[in-house]
């Protein structure tokens, strides 16, 4: 149901909790806004040790369009759409971090970050006949608010669907499994540690680019009715395998991400979806 993952760069704090309907299904209403409340548990950067726990309630706003999409997928900008092959452009945002954490005391804050770039997707199946199944290749580059050049990540992922469990057909349940690949400027970003800011338990560390960290993202959700809609997730990334697992930042290198939500629609329009 919210599929940002904050603490990674891909995710979005919103987002992850702020939709409530699957895109482009038929018959959905064009537009639709409401409120959404939960639960979210995620480490304030990947790698770190300390979390944010965030009970929220906010406004959300879906929006299903030929060329634009906000959902839960982000939003989105369609420049390109075929039978099983299209091309999006993608915008996400990744949280600041203060001083105060543990592992960069002392150290600069980091700011809030956004990420915009082109998304290829592949329709592998299209889940007539079971799970729907799909690739999807994001590449985007990244900068923070001061306008500083982070350059580019890459998040392949693969993903199964399967909607319309149950008796009364109105759960689902989804699985994704991707790698996460960073250059280096981003990692210089978020794990170098320059020598002024050396202490006895933090080396010097310079970062390399590469491949960052494996993640598996597990979520369900029900839909009560066209107003309501409930869902929870779990995902799990680790950065055992990846090029920055030995900065001193790094403090949690295996952690999960969770959280649990409800969607409630108060205003939809007449209109519906293309």
């Amino acid at each position: 149901m919210w599929s940002l993952v904050v603490g990674s760069v891909t995710g979005t704090l919103l987002l992850y909790l702020a939709t409530a309907a699957a895109a482009g299904e038929a018959n959905k209403p064009l537009w639709e806004a409401g409120l959404i409340g939960g639960y979210l548990n995620v480490p304030q950067y990947m790698g770190s040790d300390e979390r944010y726990s965030l009970p929220l309630v906010l406004p959300y706003v879906v929006y299903r369009g030929d060329f634009l999409e906000a959902d839960r997928e982000g939003v989105r900008g369609w420049l390109f759409s075929g039978d099983r092959v299209s091309l999006n452009l993608g915008f996400s945002y990744g949280l600041p971090v203060d001083n105060d954490n543990d592992a960069r005391r002392g150290m600069p804050d980091l700011h809030l970050t956004g990420q915009v770039g082109p998304q290829l997707n592949w329709q592998v199946s299209s889940g007539d006949a079971g799970p729907s199944i799909s690739l999807h290749i994001p590449a985007r580059y990244t900068f923070d608010t001061r306008g500083e050049d982070l350059g580019w990540v890459v998040e392949p992922s693969i993903k199964i669907q399967q909607k319309h469990l149950g008796t009364d057909g109105k759960f689902s349940a989804r699985a994704d499994l991707g790698l996460l690949y960073t250059g280096g400027a981003f990692n210089a970003y978020y794990y170098d540690v320059a020598q002024r800011f050396v202490t006895p338990s933090r080396p010097a560390y310079d970062s390399d680019s590469g491949l960052h960290s494996v993640f598996l993202h597990l979520s369900s959700e029900y839909e009560v009715n066209d107003q309501l809609t409930l869902g929870a997730f779990a995902r799990w990334r680790t950065l055992s395998p990846g090029v920055v697992e030995d900065s001193p930042l790094v403090r949690d290198d295996d952690y999960v991400t969770v959280g649990l939500g409800l969607a409630w629609s108060l205003w939809q329009s007449d209109r519906r979806a293309p």
